[in-house]
């Protein structure tokens, strides 16, 4: 007779909890990996508008995450406040980093039959010395609420990846973005600075990260006032930490920013509202982002504006800077 362990059932057993919730809980299509796994269990594809309801069509997008799945009761011994640490050796970091998808680490629990993620990037490995490890924080669930935030590096990921050549994107799609991106933001600063003595040509870093927090706060209006107890649900981000970003009293970076309109878009599609198409160009998000947290672009911006060069309604300065150039401009 042949031997059956208990780690492969919990692994099987995880592998099946988190395909049972990615397609349940979040509407995804889950691809296993079934051969030759050296550090990938899965592949996920983000569909938008998903639903359970027969009859009901969701779309899928073309964006995939590729994701690791660790199981066992184990894997949450290393407990930190908020989560636990997730320990990897170097040779999966290396691979994960290599890989044309954006990588994901799940780890479940077969005492409770829940499952939390974490993205591998940058920003979430700590060294150890020879090895990594990946804090997985507890509020990360995989249910629906995390669809935004899971799915952020999926969206933004490179449009070439994965074309054939000579069928990249148009590069006037990306231009459209640009110049939606720097005309909403001149127009949200020149509403800003437009009783001041310099108006948009003294605009400093400050005024351009309150610039995006007011547009963030336009999305959520029109995404009906979600709470901001429900995009931190939906997001897994803190409460204080959305509410400084809707404020301004900080900057989200970018795969946060793009949660948070993810999150707001799909809110809104919950209450049957309308986004307007502008505020939902993603790669625009990521160019105010961008603009807000580097000076250099911010003189860009201006330069565009005041030149008149922002959109159809030139530059709203009043006379004030007469268009000319800031210090330091650089062409888009």
């Amino acid at each position: 007779m042949t031997n059956v362990h208990s780690t492969h059932l919990v692994d099987r057993a995880g592998v099946s909890r988190a395909a049972y919730l990615v397609s349940t809980q979040l509407g995804w299509l889950f691809r296993e990996q079934e051969t030759s796994d050296i550090g990938i269990d899965a592949h996920l594809e983000v569909v938008d508008n998903a639903s359970l309801k027969p009859g009901d069509v969701g779309l899928g997008t073309g964006r995939l995450l590729a994701v690791q799945i660790k199981s066992g009761v184990s894997r949450f011994g290393s407990r930190a406040e908020g989560g636990w640490w997730y320990y990897c050796d170097t040779s999966h970091v290396v691979y994960w980093h290599k890989h044309s998808l954006p990588v994901a680490v799940m780890i479940f629990n077969p005492d409770t039959e829940q499952v939390f993620w974490q993205h591998v990037n940058g920003e979430t490995l700590t060294s150890t010395g020879q090895n990594y490890k990946i804090f997985v924080p507890e509020a990360q669930r995989l249910d629906r609420s995390c669809a935004a935030a899971l799915s952020a590096p999926a969206r933004r990921q490179a449009e070439g990846v994965g074309r054939p050549k000579g069928k990249e994107e148009p590069k006037e799609s990306r231009r459209s973005s640009i110049r939606l991106a720097d005309y909403e933001l001149a127009g949200s600063m020149d509403l800003l600075l437009g009783n001041t003595e310099e108006g948009l040509a003294g605009a400093s870093r400050r005024d351009f990260q309150i610039a995006v927090a007011g547009r963030l706060r336009s999305l959520r209006l029109l995404s009906g006032s979600p709470s901001v107890k429900l995009i931190s649900a939906r997001t897994g981000y803190e409460e204080e930490k959305i509410a400084a970003y809707l404020t301004g009293r900080s900057l989200p970076g970018r795969a946060r920013t793009v949660a948070i309109v993810n999150a707001l878009i799909e809110h809104a599609r919950s209450q049957g509202l309308e986004i307007p198409d502008h505020f939902q160009d993603i790669r625009a998000w990521e160019r105010m982002q961008r603009v807000a947290k580097k000076t250099g672009m911010q003189k860009i911006v201006k330069n565009k504006a005041l030149a008149g060069l922002s959109g159809p309604d030139r530059a709203r300065d009043g006379g004030r800077g007469g268009g000319r150039r800031v210090s330091g401009a650089l062409d888009a």
